[in-house]
């Protein structure tokens, strides 16, 4: 059971590292999506996709040592923000795909980092 612990620690820093690159990238492409598209804003909004869906295998894999104590990461709320992405997706309609990213997935990557930072905090003190 410890050997889990120590692993989802090591997801949760690892998730700490990539999220600070990610919302980044995102904030990037919502103009680019609202119209300001440049020549490579699908292959970028595909690599962030993928790093979104990388962030959800790690929200996953951590979420029992997350809501240890209480439920602070909902599944079904992350669900929601990632179904509302993916329809956007589906219908090649950027203006709703910038939206559910500024929406649903940027606020839920800014929880996971506060929350992923005080259990890793609070770990090694």
């Amino acid at each position: 059971m410890e050997d889990i612990r120590v692993q989802q620690l090591e997801a949760l820093e690892v998730g700490v590292d990539y999220v600070k690159k990610l919302v980044p990238a995102i904030k990037e492409i919502i103009p680019e999506l609202r119209g300001d598209e440049k020549e490579d804003t699908m292959d970028f909004l595909n690599q962030i996709i993928g790093g979104i869906n990388f962030m959800i295998d790690i929200v996953n894999a951590t979420m029992g040592l997350i809501n240890e104590k209480e439920e602070i990461l909902n599944k079904d709320g992350m669900e929601e923000k990632v179904q509302n992405l993916n329809a956007g997706l589906q219908a090649r309609d950027n203006a709703k795909t910038a939206q559910a990213l500024e929406e649903g997935i940027l606020p839920f990557m800014d929880i996971f980092y506060q929350v992923a930072s005080l259990v890793l905090e609070k770990e090694k003190a």
